[in-house]
């Protein structure tokens, strides 16, 4: 406040000393140039110099703030374009959301430049590039996000195996996965693309190496890794016989299908797949393997699959299985085909009468069971004709009943 009065008390004496000089002698100034001639007082003179070099000041000033780079004028112009960019950026989004390929890629295109990210224009302007089969455009709108961007190497190449995948090119998918799987080894989509790119590329043997990966991080569910186990399974399945007809050594198919199963831990829940591989042990002569199979999956839970299977095991003494199959109808006495196995594996031993019994109570739970052919043929060659012929004739009968409705000639 002392300082304020102080300073005007300066300027009321400064301005009344320039008062009395100008009243004192104006003065008398003339400037004359090129034909024109300027008359003035002194005072006026000085006054306007003043206020021209004022005026110039602020000029100055005004344009050094207007051409300064960072300044506020360029900040107002630049933010303007930054949010005419933005605006553009939110609408190519939405265009690609809605399927306009063509117009997302030129609305991203256009505004990759002026906005903080261009990183996600790139990959979006990619994305609809790809959706118009225009792979080079895509390539080049890829590499343009790299260059923009080069330490989101993993989101680009992340995009780029997407493209790949589906536009159909496996093996160059294949390529960026493997590549994104060594910067990330446990990212589930990643593993999840690679799962569909081996399947694709019908490489089972580098899906399985996949498996304990997929199961150990949860990627897949149960039922995923039953189906993914199960078609590798298969496919693989089919390439060991295939070369079992071009005459392989047995014993090292054997040992090769066993190897292939307990790789795969999902399947013994697959009822149909325990079938499989105990017929695909049984047809390549390992019916020690096949039985021990068997036992122990019935042992676990019961199959009236496999416990018909069992009666199809070709060995010297076929009392030990009989035995076993004695021991599991105290546990499933309301099974037919448990019944059924008996009377065959009894029939091998020539143990006629059981055999016949055994055939008569699978028949007495499922009159439809093939316990009936096998009573029927044992009934004849044991010289009981005309029960043998009762039982072919309510099979013909049975027969008859699931044939289709056709007229007969009168």
């Amino acid at each position: 406040m002392r300082k304020l009065l102080f300073l005007l008390v300066i300027m009321m004496a400064v301005g009344g000393m320039l008062g009395l000089l100008m009243r004192q002698d104006s003065g008398y100034v003339l400037v004359a140039y090129n034909g024109v001639t300027i008359e003035t007082s002194l005072w006026v003179l000085i006054v306007g110099l003043v206020v021209a070099l004022f005026v110039m000041s602020w000029i100055k000033r005004i344009l050094f703030i207007a051409l300064r780079p960072g300044n506020s004028l360029a900040k107002v112009t630049g933010n303007l374009a930054q949010k005419r960019a933005s605006r553009n950026t939110i609408r190519g989004m939405l265009e690609l959301v809605g399927g306009n390929w063509n117009k997302a890629e030129k609305l991203l295109t256009n505004s990759a430049e002026k906005v903080p990210y261009p990183l996600i224009n790139y990959i979006s302007a990619a994305y609809a590039a790809s959706e118009q089969d225009e792979p080079e455009r895509s390539k080049a709108l890829l590499r343009s996000a790299h260059k923009s961007t080069p330490e989101a190497e993993f989101a680009i190449g992340f995009a780029q195996s997407q493209i790949q995948l589906k536009q159909g090119h496996h093996e160059s998918a294949l390529a960026s996965l493997l590549h994104l799987k060594k910067l990330k080894p446990k990212h589930k989509q990643v593993l999840k693309m690679l799962v569909t790119v081996y399947t694709n590329l019908k490489d089972w043997d580098a899906l399985l190496s996949l498996t304990p990966t997929l199961k150990k991080d949860g990627i897949f569910d149960i039922n995923n890794m039953l189906e993914l186990e199960r078609n590798a399974f298969l496919a693989l399945l089919d390439k060991i016989k295939f070369r079992n007809k071009l005459g392989q050594n047995k014993k090292e198919l054997v040992s090769e299908v066993e190897s292939l199963w307990n790789k795969l831990d999902t399947l013994p829940q697959d009822d149909d797949m325990c079938l499989l591989y105990a017929q695909t042990l049984i047809n390549f002569g390992d019916d020690n393997k096949a039985e021990s199979f068997i036992r122990r999956s019935l042992n676990h839970k019961w199959s009236e699959e496999l416990i018909t299977e069992y009666g199809n095991i070709h060995q010297e003494s076929p009392k030990k299985l009989l035995a076993n199959c004695e021991n599991w109808l105290k546990k499933e006495p309301a099974s037919a085909n448990l019944y059924l196995t008996c009377g065959r594996l009894s029939q091998l031993m020539m143990l006629w009468g059981k055999a016949r019994d055994y055939y008569e109570q699978a028949l007495a739970l499922n009159s439809q069971s093939e316990a009936l052919a096998e009573l029927s043929r044992l009934l004849k060659a044991m010289g009981d004709s005309k029960a043998s012929q009762e039982l072919m004739m309510i099979s013909l009968d049975q027969a008859s009943s699931r044939l289709k409705d056709l007229p007969l000639p009168q």
